[in-house]
């Protein structure tokens, strides 16, 4: 199924595509793939969200999670291939004071025992103060291109049924979905454009 309003929407390539974004507040933010070293700023990232967002994004509460299992983690995420397995794509600001800092991230994933799924899980998380101003859509958009890079046909995300914002940020994609939600969860099923 083709969608007019996509033309040119997904036609760059996630190795080429200007790495610099504008947010609708006048923000300058560069956009990248992810790279081993940033587990530090994923740690600075998830300390900066509000418990809401944490709870949104998580699934959980994190909040008593100790530093080491959180570095854990953080290492495990930033260190994907961007290839095969996993991927993400960051929202990077210049801090004056604090020098980096990620201010979004979006990212797919494969089980590492089907390294060739057509299905790939996705998830995306914006710093509470880079909210509604266009950079979680950025961030999906070239989440588009990473997993067509990644031979991924499906992405798959799972969002709390009343998380409407998140909703509407998948719907924004404008691509073939199927949604359903049982038991306060919503699924969507999106086709990658070919």
């Amino acid at each position: 199924m083709v969608i007019e309003s996509n033309s040119g929407r997904y036609d760059d390539d996630i190795k080429t595509i200007e790495p610099e974004f504008v947010t609708e507040a006048d923000n300058l933010v560069l956009m990248r793939l992810i790279r081993a070293d940033d587990a530090p700023l994923l740690i600075d990232l998830v300390s900066q969200l509000s418990a809401e967002s944490r709870q949104r994004r998580f699934h959980t509460d994190i909040t008593d999670i100790s530093g080491d299992v959180l570095m854990s983690w953080a290492k495990e995420l930033a260190s994907v291939d961007n290839e095969t397995l996993g991927g993400a794509v960051v929202a990077e600001i210049r801090d004056e004071l604090d020098g980096r800092r990620i201010v979004g991230v979006a990212r797919l994933g494969r089980l590492p025992s089907k390294p060739a799924d057509p299905v790939a899980d996705a998830a995306v998380v914006v710093r509470d103060d880079y909210q509604e101003q266009g950079v979680g859509r950025e961030l999906l958009r070239r989440l588009v291109l990473l997993a067509r890079q990644m031979n991924v046909l499906y992405m798959s995300a799972f969002i709390e049924a009343d998380n409407t914002p998140a909703i509407r940020l998948f719907e924004d994609l404008e691509l073939p979905t199927e949604t359903t939600t049982v038991w306060g969860e919503t699924t969507m099923l999106i086709e990658m454009p070919t």
